[in-house]
């Protein structure tokens, strides 16, 4: 209770009991996106892959981590939270081969989300272009559901990624990832999962 009394006293940090995390109301989000409706979209990704396992359990298979690659429950997950999204705030869904994910009709802004479970910033992306972007850091708990770690969310323009060519011999699609740099100065922690004294890192 005491690490929370100075959590509060410190800014305005918002706990969330299921997420076993802490959202910083202070970072700047585009307009039309509220941590409220992160914190909801992101409780809901978990129930969905808790009725997932609980379906395939049914026909005595293993959860659904177990079946894919990760990279393709990574990208499970991300679309998860464009479709959530799409729902519950001002930002809509494009098509799924479109950039970026999500666009508010009312500005214009675009985001961009991606789930890793890797470094966030080496998060590759392919047609990057200006505008918001949600990464999700995460791991798979004991009953192969997400875990977020950390939600970071800036506004990036192109010359904060660092793109990869291929050989001739590769059929790789060219890619990118952002700068160390850029990401250091621009993407924000807006949800740290934190537990007793981690709060006091998590403010600082």
């Amino acid at each position: 209770m005491l690490v929370l009394t100075y959590m509060e006293e410190r800014g305005p940090y918002r706990r969330s009991q299921e997420l076993n995390g802490i959202f910083d109301e202070s970072v700047s989000l585009p307009e039309g996106l509220t941590t409220s409706q992160l914190e909801e979209a992101m409780k809901t990704v978990r129930s969905i892959f808790k009725a997932i396992n609980e379906g395939l359990s049914k026909y005595d298979m293993p959860p659904i981590n177990e079946l894919v690659r990760l990279n393709q429950y990574s990208g499970m997950l991300s679309d998860f939270m464009t479709r959530l999204l799409d729902r519950s705030s001002s930002f809509k869904k494009l098509r799924n081969t479109d950039f970026p994910d999500l666009r508010n009709p009312s500005t214009g802004v675009g985001l961009e989300i991606k789930a890793t479970t890797r470094e966030p910033w080496g998060t590759v992306g392919h047609n990057v272009a200006r505008g918001w972007f949600l990464t999700i850091e995460y791991e798979l708990d004991s009953e192969g559901l997400p875990s977020f770690k950390t939600v970071w969310i800036g506004e990036l323009v192109e010359e904060d990624f660092t793109w990869y060519g291929r050989s001739s011999e590769s059929q790789r699609t060219i890619t990118a990832s952002v700068k160390r740099e850029s990401w250091n100065r621009k993407m924000m922690k807006v949800f740290q999962r934190v537990s007793g004294e981690g709060v006091l890192t998590f403010i600082k």
